[in-house]
């Protein structure tokens, strides 16, 4: 039966601590204060940025398929390379609309990083109740993947949130402005003076001046109305948003007739806005563990100079030189750990603290990511700032020791 030969190595490693009560106890607040500085930063920004991202694009698609630039006149060698890329599936050029959009939708529904698609009809028209007359954008959509796009039906704050062929879905602002309540009447106009009359079936805010602006009625009933021959664009949105660039460049290789954008060209202040944040907690805690690593490398080697009588008489009794190292990476281990955990603790109170002294409007992310890595990257440093009296001590000749002693 094998010894546990490395317990006295715990036992020695754990005395040495107890007996630098100060040192060791400086060494775990400072510890446990970088953990917690590392935590708070990286849950504040990452729910400062899931915030964001949120309010921005959570009620907007995440990917859109436009009409392609329209091509100048007489470039038929073009559209024959186009017909040949699109391999025969879609036979209409697609100039200011998309004819065939149904086969666009079928190939964002099959793709299993696309969340839902939905084609839409937009236009342009104007909203008559008594004496005003404001300008609106109408959006055709289907149900229920047009709906859940813009989060028409969890956003709906009265009425209820269907599609049908004499209600109309309006954006709060827009009911505001007309003091239209649900069941009320009004006209809906277009620039060709067609006239439709509509009833309130519900009002939703999504949060947004551009989104509460928004009418929505069926798609079909906007192509009839606004004289659309296909749609508009199809929109989708994609269960990883930061993956929609890609899948935009993917499709896009794919088909010549319309183009593909991704949220993140339509949004790229916000983008290097987000990159910038991630940028600045990830030096920010770079540093941090710098300063956890160094402040260990010190008190250890402090330590190894301190205990170098006893080291030599452990030494001359037998222990080895990687038991003797090991007591010091153990020592780093038991900081670190012991560190981290205050650390986390007291990152949770400042994260609490923070919300509900200032009110923010997001919350901190707590997840695994954000709780595991503070803690796995201060033991790291603990366990490689340790190394180096770790080889002094592997290194320390008891002769000499006791010699001098």
């Amino acid at each position: 039966m094998k010894k546990p030969a490395n317990r006295y190595e715990w036992m020695i490693a754990l005395r040495f601590l107890l007996r630098g009560r100060g040192q060791t106890l400086l060494i775990v607040l400072g510890v446990a204060v970088g953990v917690a500085v590392q935590f708070f930063l990286s849950a504040l920004i990452s729910g400062l940025q899931v915030s964001l991202i949120d309010n921005t694009i959570g009620s907007a698609p995440h990917l859109l398929v436009l009409p392609a630039d329209r091509l100048p006149a007489g470039a038929a060698g073009v559209l024959d390379d186009a017909a040949r890329r699109d391999s025969g599936r879609v036979l209409i050029d697609e100039l200011t609309e998309i004819q065939s959009w149904q086969t666009y939708v079928d190939d964002l529904r099959r793709d299993r990083r696309v969340l839902r698609a939905a084609p839409v009809a937009n236009g342009q028209g104007f909203i008559e109740r008594g004496g005003a007359v404001i300008a609106v954008t109408v959006k055709g959509l289907v149900a229920p993947d047009g709906l859940d796009i813009y989060r028409i039906r969890a956003k709906t704050v009265a009425g209820a949130p269907e599609l049908a062929s004499d209600t109309a879905l309006l954006g709060q602002r827009i009911a505001e402005r007309l003091t239209l309540a649900v069941g009320d009447k009004f006209v809906l106009r277009n620039d060709r003076g067609g006239r439709l009359v509509l009833r309130v079936g519900a009002v939703f805010d999504l949060g947004a001046a551009a989104g509460n602006d928004l009418l929505a009625v069926p798609m079909d009933q906007v192509r009839s109305f606004f004289a659309i021959g296909g749609v508009s664009a199809v929109e989708a949105q994609v269960r990883d948003v930061f993956a929609a660039e890609d899948i935009a460049r993917g499709f896009g290789r794919q088909y010549a007739r319309v183009k593909l954008e991704s949220w993140q060209e339509r949004n790229r202040q916000l983008l290097t806005g987000l990159r910038s944040q991630s940028t600045s907690s990830v030096t920010i805690q770079f540093f941090v563990i710098v300063s956890i690593s160094l402040a260990i490398a010190s008190v250890l080697g402090i330590a190894a100079v301190q205990k170098q009588r006893q080291l030599g008489i452990l030494k001359a009794m037998g222990t080895t030189d990687r038991s003797a190292s090991r007591i010091f990476v153990i020592q780093g281990l038991l900081l670190g750990g012991v560190g981290s955990l205050l650390g986390l603790g007291l990152g949770l109170l400042m994260g609490w603290g923070f919300v509900a002294g200032t009110g923010a409007a997001f919350g901190l992310e707590v997840s695994a990511r954000t709780l595991l890595t503070p803690i796995v990257l201060a033991l790291a440093a603990a366990v490689i700032a340790s190394t180096i009296p770790a080889r002094k001590a592997a290194a320390l000749s008891p002769i000499e020791v006791i010699r001098n002693g």
